[in-house]
């Protein structure tokens, strides 16, 4: 048998179609790199244009400072860049590119032109280049800035060209592309170009809501409220949307770190966690999340593209995002109508609903279903404006409810309840907004170290894993304010004397070990994660009761303590506990617009 071939070093245009395949996946990676050039460039014009889904032409112009002619010939060679000078500079990269070399993989795999020109210079320069080798360098009028033009792509590389997509959903992955810089870079004016169309045309923003405005439209930008939250070391900035608005596809969800549009597991995994109890499963709220820490706590030279990054202190930055999301979200409602609209406060007592008031019991469930819809039944209208939530004994800040005032108009089908107010129309399922307020009453307890606890008879031993008797040590405290009685008993083995309430019926060694997984994978945070379904579960159950028609009374109460909670507008469940009719979509249902 023959020998192992020997060991050759390869030739420049092999390494540089090898790095093209890292780089360039599609037309859209290529406008990609070309735009993020173009930011640091400090452009503040870029244009890009497309022709047949990019397979044909991918071109992007800019102002920018340009380039002569030494440093435009330097930039199509492999791993020349102005961006790095040691190695301790990856620690604190602060642009968008920094290895030298998408240009060079680019150039390689494509028909390439380059043409550029600094302020002030005589000339500029045209560089062009087929397949990585350069044809011609030549003098060229050109405005200040630089104008990179790539045509047919991957023509040299068969096996690659032969994957990419039809032209539409070339164009889908290319727009979504230049959508990501646009809204990552608003101070910028943006123009994308589709076979000799406009697509967009983007002037230079004073906010991101106005870009988002411009890119998705008057009624996304209406569902979000401002993110601004942070520690000193991680800030978050962005827009979050409010629940009942929500999309099936996470097209909306868009997250910059340190200004570059990337991701990373840590905040996939805190982004689920912040709309876990106010979001149905398979539905994503709208999201634009700015992540910024400093450059040296945080890697972005863990994917070729860059799509990736990884954080040095993963735990502290997924803490922050969660409680920036959810403080949005819960936050005060969008601006509302003005009050001098509505009559004065009504003197209607305030009546409480309490959690534990007694209901009707279900109905069995091998009970006998109606043979036809039950009959919409109106009340009597109650045409008293009642006031805001007051604020309850010790409540330090009230939140602002979803409603300035409202009025009670009457019920349908038992468990809907219709409401008037500055805006519109409400309409409200009961027992949704019943389920709302007890969760966030157990949850306050759990959050306030007040869960009741249930002794068990005989107590249990638990033994553990090192790891996990490691973590269970470290959150003894944060176990007993969350209603476990639990003591260490020898060598890796718990004494657990008392368990929650809502979790009384669990076999205390299972519930433990998960709890200790659980603790190990994210501290506190998980643990009180752990928790939330199980009290959801509960407050589903509480709620079930409520299929007598409540008075007047016990509905009034229960709006305002709807009103009070965190996330009014779904049930722990993430179902709708209002549907918000404005007065505009109601003249446009009945084409009075």
């Amino acid at each position: 048998m023959p020998g192992p071939a020997p060991i050759r070093v390869l030739p420049d245009a092999v390494i540089n179609q090898i790095a093209a395949g890292e780089v360039v996946e599609r037309p859209a990676s290529v406008l990609k790199e070309l735009v993020e050039n173009s930011i640091d460039a400090g452009a503040a014009r870029i244009e890009v244009e497309v022709v047949d889904g990019g397979r044909r032409l991918v071109r992007v112009r800019d102002d920018g400072a340009g380039m002569d002619r030494d440093n435009a010939l330097l930039s199509i060679e492999r791993h020349a860049t102005s961006k790095l000078r040691e190695l301790k500079d990856l620690d604190t990269i602060a642009t968008m590119g920094f290895r030298g070399e998408a240009l060079a993989a680019i150039a390689s795999v494509s028909q390439f032109s380059l043409t550029t020109n600094q302020a002030g210079s005589a000339a500029g320069t045209e560089i062009l280049i087929f397949g990585g080798k350069i044809q011609d360098v030549r003098d060229a009028g050109a405005p200040r800035g630089t104008d990179i033009a790539i045509r047919n792509l991957f023509f040299n590389v068969p096996a690659r060209r032969k994957f990419l997509r039809s032209a539409p959903t070339e164009f889908t992955h290319i727009r979504q592309a230049f959508l990501l810089e646009a809204l990552a870079n608003i101070g910028i004016e943006f123009t994308l170009r589709a076979d000799d169309e406009d697509v967009y045309r983007l002037p230079a923003a004073e906010s991101l809501l106005d870009r988002i405005r411009d890119l998705y439209g008057a009624e996304v930008a209406g569902h979000l409220r401002p993110i601004r939250f942070g520690n000193g070391v991680v800030e978050i900035g962005g827009h979050a949307g409010i629940p009942p608005y929500s999309r099936m596809d996470r097209e909306l969800q868009v997250v910059f770190i340190n200004g570059r549009p990337s991701g990373s597991p840590v905040v996939n995994f805190a982004i689920q966690s912040a709309y876990r109890d106010v979001l149905q499963g398979g539905r994503y709220a709208p999201l634009f999340l700015h992540v910024n820490l400093p450059p040296d706590l945080v890697d972005v030279n863990v994917h070729p593209a860059k799509k990736e990054v990884r954080f040095r202190r993963p735990t502290e930055v997924r803490d922050v995002i969660i409680e920036a999301i959810r403080l949005a979200v819960a936050g005060p409602e969008l601006p509302r109508g003005k009050r001098d609209d509505f009559p004065r406060e009504s003197s209607r007592p305030h009546v409480y609903l309490p959690t534990s008031a007694p209901m009707a019991a279900p109905a069995p469930a091998d009970a006998a279903a109606p043979s036809a819809p039950a009959p919409v039944a109106m009340t009597q209208p109650n045409l008293d404006w009642t006031p805001p939530p007051v604020p309850v004994a010790g409540e330090t800040a009230v939140r602002a409810a979803p409603w300035a005032e409202y009025r009670l108009m009457g019920r349908v089908g038992g468990l809907y309840v219709v409401l008037e107010t500055a805006e519109g129309l409400v309409l409200m399922d009961s027992r949704s907004a019943h389920e709302r307020v007890i969760y966030e009453r157990l949850l306050g307890a759990l959050e306030k170290g007040s869960v009741p606890s249930q002794g068990l008879l005989p107590p249990a031993t638990v033994p553990v894993t090192p790891a996990q008797g490691n973590a269970l040590r470290q959150h003894l405290d944060l176990l007993k304010r969350m209603g476990f009685g639990v003591a260490e008993f020898g060598a890796d083995t718990f004494l657990v004397d008392a368990l929650p309430v809502w979790v009384a019926d669990v076999a205390a060694g299972t519930l433990l070990s998960d709890l200790a997984d659980g603790l190990m994978q994210g501290g506190k945070t998980a643990a009180q994660d752990w928790a939330q379904p199980l009290i959801a579960s509960i407050a589903g159950r509480q709620a079930v009761g409520l299929q007598r028609e409540l008075t007047d009374a016990e509905l009034n109460a229960l709006i305002r303590d709807l009103a009070r909670t965190e996330m009014p507008y779904t049930s722990p469940r993430g179902k709708p506990t209002v549907i918000l009719l404005s007065h505009r979509e109601l003249n446009r249902k009945f084409g009075r617009e």
